[in-house]
């Protein structure tokens, strides 16, 4: 199987109050990779071994989507929203660069067809079923994007986000 592709541009990427909006150069680089994550045994204990941007994976292999984020401007930025999409052919883990002072990760998912706004796991949906309004929790594998909200980005600072995807 080829490694899995994103078409178009694809890291959402919303900049929440900053000049970027305006039209001015960007006051973040931001980047993504994809990585594998493989077990592999050294000196008789099973650890992860990371490959970078494998060009072919198979069904459930785990990869790491990574993203860097760097405060490239001289001031704090403040109200930072990075949205990354779950990649297709792929279904989230359920596992996250955990939400710390700094940032708060968010989810979405698809419910009746709809996606739904961004929220914290878990994450749940009514749905109408045989004429009834039914509320079901949705599983993280359901998941379509992550979004971190990030409270401020120090000048020169970067940040490593991250979650991990299976491969369908």
């Amino acid at each position: 199987m080829q490694g899995l592709k994103r078409a178009g541009l694809c890291l959402g990427l919303l900049l929440a109050g900053l000049a970027a909006a305006q039209g001015s150069p960007s006051p973040l680089n931001v980047t993504l990779t994809q990585d594998l994550i493989r077990s592999v045994t050294q000196n008789g204990k099973l650890v992860e071994e990371r490959v970078a941007a494998p060009s072919a994976v198979l069904p459930g292999a785990v990869l790491l989507e990574e993203v860097t984020v760097q405060n490239v401007s001289a001031k704090a930025l403040s109200g930072v929203k990075i949205s990354v999409p779950v990649p297709k052919g792929a279904r989230y883990s359920g596992a996250v660069t955990p939400s710390g002072d700094q940032w708060e990760t968010q989810f979405s998912a698809l419910c009746g067809g709809k996606a739904l706004e961004f929220a914290k796991a878990p994450l749940s949906c009514t749905e109408l079923v045989n004429g009834k309004n039914v509320t079901r929790d949705i599983k993280p594998n359901e998941y379509t994007q992550v979004r971190w909200l990030i409270s401020s980005v120090a000048p020169g600072e970067k940040l490593k986000l991250s979650f991990r995807v299976v491969v369908n």
